[in-house]
């Protein structure tokens, strides 16, 4: 069965297939990709191309941030 059939048959009707490789940028990018290691996956020279697939999450950000503060902090 095809992707495009599969999505039909799933009744998504806003969804293309393209939309795989910004989830892949976000996952990676989640799981500790840096934005590089991400492009590079992607197959993308520019790494603003891969910012704009890559979506950070905040709260992980703000746990890294933190982590770095506390290693200051002792």
């Amino acid at each position: 069965m095809s992707i495009r059939r599969a999505i039909a048959n799933a009744g998504i009707d806003d969804f293309r297939v393209h939309d795989f490789r910004h989830t892949c940028a976000s996952r990676l990018v989640q799981n500790s990709f840096n934005l590089k290691e991400t492009a590079h996956v992607l197959g993308h020279s520019n790494i603003g191309t891969t910012m704009r697939y890559a979506h950070l999450e905040q709260t992980q950000v703000a746990e890294k941030m933190k982590a770095v503060i506390d290693r200051f902090n002792d």
